[in-house]
């Protein structure tokens, strides 16, 4: 996206197949670790440091759902500044995580489009498929997850 789109919706035939965006960072806690799995993963090695370092991981890390929910916030989070205007997640692909997400890790999201086309039932709108991709500090790609969302079409040229 150029600067002077900052701010600016995104619409469905803004998305250029190929095109790579930067979006926002999250930085892990040992704390956001903790809180997140005690609700939803309660594994030792998610919950309790010391057990964590004598884990096959040798340290605190993030479990699946947390490192998921970081992907959800942080790809709408585009640096240029546009508006994505979905409408509706339609689905996600070859989820994978392919590292360990460690306490003090900070994650950057980066997307690109993979597809896009109209979609036929709802002709105001289009189906785009992001690759998106978690890369640590040490830019290692620690999550992958393909996802498609229905877009809004732009009004102005329908």
């Amino acid at each position: 996206m150029d600067q002077d789109q900052q701010g600016k919706p995104l619409y469905f035939e803004d998305c250029v197949v190929g095109a790579e965006h930067a979006a926002a960072s999250h930085n892990l806690t040992a704390q956001e670790i903790i809180e997140f799995a005690r609700t939803w993963d309660p594994q030792p090695w998610h919950i309790d440091e010391d057990i964590a370092k004598g884990s096959i991981f040798g340290g605190l890390t993030a479990c699946s759902a947390h490192i998921f929910s970081i992907f959800c916030i942080t790809s709408q989070r585009w640096q240029s500044g546009v508006v994505q205007q979905a409408v509706a997640g339609l689905g996600f692909d070859e989820l994978r995580m392919h590292k360990p997400v460690y306490a003090g890790d900070t994650l950057c999201c980066v997307s690109a489009v993979g597809a896009a086309r109209v979609s036929k039932s709802k002709p105001e709108c289009g189906i785009v498929t992001f690759h998106t991709q978690l890369l640590n500090q040490h830019d290692e790609v620690v999550f992958s997850i393909k996802a498609s969302s229905l877009m809004a079409r732009d009004p102005a040229k329908l």
